[in-house]
């Protein structure tokens, strides 16, 4: 919850104020970074959550999709094709399909990931999570029109630190977390090596394979040294690993043999195979020209090889529609920033460039007609296709900000952003037979687009008391266009969808109550979005490809507060209320199916969390903390055209979690036990229904799990 979670990062969090003569102490002092300098978050005016160390071990959250439901309007999804894929939808835009570009920026320590594949980071040694709501480029590396959502590594200090946490728990859950960080030579080098191990059973028994199916299997590594010769220089090289050996995504169709349905069977009789090695090298440089003006460059080079992945789209035992993939993406940035503080004057500068190759090979099978009178497999029932792409992208930017305080209460900023974005596509796909041989050419050729666009800000802020603070703000984001990477046709494939631009207005309050004791910061927005990028039916073409829908709009407010009502109890509440829909998408489920009115996808009208955590005066050695959170969200529908009979629609769902930490008299050892899914929810997450092949399909949630771990740190 944005408001009163600690965060902790290039400035450190305050300690709480303590208590004195039995009153309550403050709830913590909040510090971000999200306009490029330490900044408390009361005095920053933008729409913000920030998550830091001690709220993610109380809620025990280990990774991007653990904060599913805990930040008002913003969904992250609960079920995707693989573990380190991840999809968002924030403010009621996001983007369904992994592959494309997010609409939700996502860096890891200032380094941009530009496909949701690979972007379900695990957590070790997190400083904080910041998730900024609305377009973000005057900022920040990469153009979001949507948002941008921060993960914050800690750096290595001139402390020698270890900690290692191992948990077991249900469905053969292990969970390893270690981390050695110190100095290497006294005041000039340190650094630091973490490791992930998280392996699980599977949660869901495939008669058809005759094994468990949707299984994790993970390793992470991070390695960071740091050198620091001098107090004006500061530089950090960044080495990450991954490998990703877990299961592809098993739905649940409706349509089961004997009549009978379970939801913890899927009958998919394709392996769920996944190879998946990410790597990562970045390098930050921090140079302070003068007290007043500091330089920082970050270079990055990284990739994942994702080969094979395979996966049923069905979970019938019968083929109906299944894809045997490889994917590698291969990526470069460079970001370097002036950033200045003159007193009254403060401001960010930078260029951005980025050079990604994403390559593509994904052999299909779908049956052509769920009413064909002939069932048999043959090539005539089928659609057999093997595309085979490449996407090259070349992306320039030039951006800045600056504040200006005009008075002690009010400050006035403006930012501008240049964005230019070239685009190849280079494409050569195939006809296969059932057994996967290249039998004839389908497609081949390349086409290229550049596209351009300036985007501003503007906002205000007025500091009203000492504890409240009101800022209004205008702002443009941008998404560049692109080509259909799932293209069949020639003139599909050299057609060029629009860039999504969208305008946004925003007004937010930010305040500190009884003494600082209740932290509630509110914020209200209009999102105007012009050419939303969607996948949909053209009547034009007499097919479905990537196109744009015309027009949208999402407006909503949103509410984020934190309590310390006593010493020992503290508690956080935030709710968001959204209306989002299509103005403008024709043809949406086929010709003359138009969406226009219709809700946007993945769009809950309400999203409501909270979490307590309790430390009880118990007599007993150590000392304990009871944690519990809760999220509840209304339903949503996953389709811009949901059926009558109600398939596309997922109904409204809350989710109980609960932490208890035992820490031993020796503050070095701890227990602790996690329950996720208390209530053991069971209510579908998401669907797929498509009558003209026959697929129905429904994904739930993962069952009630706990993990035991013991905790040492040093």
């Amino acid at each position: 919850m944005s408001s009163g979670l600690a965060a902790f990062g290039t400035a450190k969090a305050a300690e709480p104020t303590p208590a004195a003569d039995g009153v309550a102490p403050a709830v913590e002092q909040v510090i971000v970074t999200a306009e490029r300098r330490a900044t408390d978050l009361q005095k920053t005016a933008i729409a913000i959550s920030a998550f830091g160390q001690q709220v993610l071990a109380d809620r025990k959250i280990d990774n991007l999709r653990d904060l599913s439901g805990q930040i008002p309007n913003l969904s992250i999804s609960r079920v995707t094709i693989s573990h380190t894929t991840q999809t968002y939808a924030l403010r009621g835009v996001g983007e369904a399909d992994p592959i494309q570009e997010p609409v939700l920026a996502v860096y890891v320590d200032d380094v941009y990931i530009p496909r949701q594949i690979g972007s379900m980071v695990e957590f070790n040694d997190l400083e904080r999570v910041e998730v900024l709501r609305g377009p973000q480029g005057t900022l920040y590396g990469r153009n979001s029109s949507a948002g941008a959502l921060r993960v914050i590594t800690r750096d290595p200090g001139q402390t020698l630190r270890a900690k290692a946490e191992v948990g077991l728990g249900n469905y053969g859950a292990v969970d390893v977390r270690a981390l050695i960080e110190g100095p290497l030579v006294q005041d000039k080098l340190s650094g630091s090596f973490s490791y992930i191990h998280h392996k699980r059973d599977g949660v869901t028994f495939d008669p058809t394979l005759n094994h468990d199916v949707n299984r994790i299997d993970l390793d992470a590594f991070r390695a960071k040294l740091r050198w620091t010769p001098t107090d004006r220089l500061d530089a950090l090289l960044t080495v990450n690993a991954l490998r990703d050996r877990s299961d592809t995504r098993s739905y649940i169709a409706v349509k089961q043999p004997g009549g009978a349905f379970r939801k913890d069977r899927s009958y998919s009789e394709v392996e769920p195979v996944q190879d998946l090695d990410q790597a990562s090298v970045s390098l930050r440089v921090q140079y302070d020209l003068t007290d007043q003006l500091k330089l920082k460059s970050i270079s990055s080079y990284c990739g994942f090889n994702l080969n094979p992945v395979a996966y049923d789209n069905d979970g019938e035992a019968a083929l109906i529609q299944k894809n045997l993939i490889h994917y590698n993406d291969q990526y470069a940035t460079q970001e370097l920033q002036l950033n200045g503080d003159f007193g009254a004057l403060t401001f960010t500068s930078g260029l951005f460039y980025l050079h990604e190759r994403f390559f593509v090979q994904r052999d299909g099978y779908s049956r052509r007609n769920a009413q064909a009178t002939d069932p048999t497999v043959t090539p005539g029932n089928y659609n057999l296709a093997r595309a085979h792409n490449i996407t090259n992208t070349d992306a320039y930017a030039v951006f800045g900000e600056a504040t200006w305080k005009a008075s002690e209460r009010l400050s006035l900023t403006g930012g501008l952003r240049w964005t230019n974005e070239e685009k190849e596509f280079v494409f050569d796909n195939k006809g296969l037979n059932l057994a996967g041989q290249v039998v004839s050419q389908s497609i081949k050729g390349k086409a290229d687009k550049t596209w351009s666009a300036i985007t501003p800000k503007v906002s205000a802020q007025f500091q009203w008391t000492p504890d409240v603070l009101q800022y209004v703000s205008y702002s443009k984001g941008f998404k560049s266009g692109g080509f259909d990477n799932r293209a069949t046709r020639l003139d599909l494939a050299t057609l060029p969808f629009a860039p999504e631009d969208v305008t946004t207005y925003e007004t937010g309050l930010k305040t500190q109550l009884f003494d600082q004791r209740l932290r509630a910061n509110l914020a209200a927005f209009y999102n105007d979005y012009q050419d939303l990028q969607v996948s949909f039916y053209d009547p034009a073409y007499v097919g479905s490809r990537r196109g744009n829908a015309g027009k949208a709009d999402t407006y909503g407010v949103e509410l984020e507060t934190d309590a310390r009502p006593t010493e020992r109890l503290g508690a956080q509440f935030s709710v968001g209320w959204l209306y989002a829909i299509y103005d403008d998408y024709k043809g949406a489920g086929g010709a003359g199916v138009n969406a226009d009115g219709n809700r946007l996808l993945n769009s809950p009208r309400w999203s409501v969390s909270g979490g307590v955590t309790y430390d009880p005066a118990l007599d007993i050695p150590g000392s304990v903390r009871l944690g519990l959170n809760a999220q509840w969200q209304s339903g949503i529908v996953t389709s811009a055209t949901p059926a009558a009979g109600g398939q596309n629609n997922i109904p409204s769902q809350g989710f109980l979690n609960g932490v208890a930490t035992w820490t031993t008299p020796d503050p070095r050892w701890a227990v602790s036990l996690s329950v996720r899914n208390i209530l053991n929810s069971q209510k579908a997450v998401s669907s797929t229904y498509t009558p003209s092949t026959g697929i129905y399909l429904l994904n739930f949630p993962d069952p009630r799990t706990y993990l035991v771990t013991l905790k040492y740190a040093l």
